[in-house]
């Protein structure tokens, strides 16, 4: 699904959900990349924040763990909006968090 340029003007927990779905429709199109075999890549995080510009790199399985479920999201360390998100998985270079509440059925729509 391609998403529109703005986010939807929603509360918060809709807006947090569309700036996540909009990174990972960008990661997904680097994510190719992973079959053509290369071992990892350096990927946008998918956190909350509309003006985060860090990296994290991932490999195709720990892509294909982000990508598990609809609602969950490959974030820098540390980077959780804790009031709409659940860390699922830390590491020292990305963790997995998934979205719960509204945050999470809103970005399950947008998967």
């Amino acid at each position: 699904m391609e998403l529109p340029l703005e986010p939807p003007f929603g509360n918060r927990e809709k807006r947090v959900a569309y700036n996540e779905a909009k990174a990972r429709e960008i990661n997904e199109q680097k994510a190719e990349w992973l079959e053509r075999g290369h071992a990892s890549l350096s990927f946008n995080c998918e956190c909350y924040r509309d003006d985060c510009g860090e990296r994290i790199r991932l490999s195709a399985e720990e892509w294909e763990r982000a990508r598990a479920e609809p609602n969950r999201f490959a974030v820098a360390p540390e980077h959780v909006a804790g009031e709409f998100e659940t860390v699922v998985e830390t590491g020292t270079r990305f963790w997995l968090i998934e979205k719960k509440g509204e945050a999470g059925e809103e970005a399950e729509k947008l998967a």
